[in-house]
C-alpha cells in the first residue's frame, strides 16, 4: 500500500478512479480528501494511455496492481 504524506492511501492505475487521493472521496466525517495527484510519484500510472500494459509489466512492491503483488 502506498501512503501519501497526508496519510491518504493511494491506489494508482485505472485512470485514478479508485484512488482515495483523486479529490473525489470523503473521510468518515464527510470532509473531501484533498487531491494528491500533483505530488504523487505514481501519477503517471493514472494518466498514461498504456497504463494497463504498464501495470502488467510493473514489479513495484508498493503498488497494489503490480505483478509483484499478484498471487501466482
Amino acid at each position: 500500500m502506498i501512503i501519501d504524506v497526508t496519510g491518504i492511501a493511494l491506489t494508482p492505475g485505472n485512470s485514478g478512479k479508485l484512488c482515495k487521493g483523486n479529490g473525489k472521496y470523503t473521510d468518515k466525517n464527510g470532509v473531501t480528501l484533498e487531491c494528491c495527484c500533483d505530488e504523487c510519484d505514481y501519477a503517471i500510472c493514472c494518466f498514461v494511455m498504456n497504463s494497463y500494459d504498464d501495470c502488467n509489466n510493473c514489479f513495484d512492491t508498493l503498488c497494489p496492481h503490480s505483478q509483484a503483488n499478484k498471487k501466482r
